[in-house]
């Protein structure tokens, strides 16, 4: 089964043009990130990358009624800094995998 959040056409699922403009992200304290613009009451995907390593986790959380995030990493930065990006799966032919994203945040241990 699908899950209707994940699937950008799937029944239920509204959707706001990536013309709207990208969801924004902040790096806030203590591994928190915070967000505007999202879809409401939507899934979002945090994408962290960690430079040091060349490695990503796929992270994901939900927004509120707003299409505000709120979103602790379960991480500690190790080494290095962490690179933070979101999506909630609107679609932009222009973007990565075909996806509308957040700018990057950067999180230094």
């Amino acid at each position: 089964m699908t899950d209707p959040d994940l699937a950008p056409d799937g029944p239920g699922t509204a959707q706001r043009p990536a013309a709207a403009g990208a969801p924004t992200i902040t790096a806030v304290r203590d591994n928190v990130i915070t967000g505007t613009d999202f879809l409401p009451d939507h899934v979002v995907v945090l994408r962290v990358t960690y430079a040091a390593d060349d490695v990503s986790d796929y992270l994901t959380y939900r927004t509120n009624a707003g299409g505000d995030l709120y979103a602790q990493l379960p991480t500690s930065p190790g080494p290095g800094a962490l690179h933070v990006t979101a999506t909630d799966h609107r679609t932009d032919p222009h973007g990565a995998c075909g996806l509308l994203w957040s700018n990057t945040e950067i999180l230094r241990s």
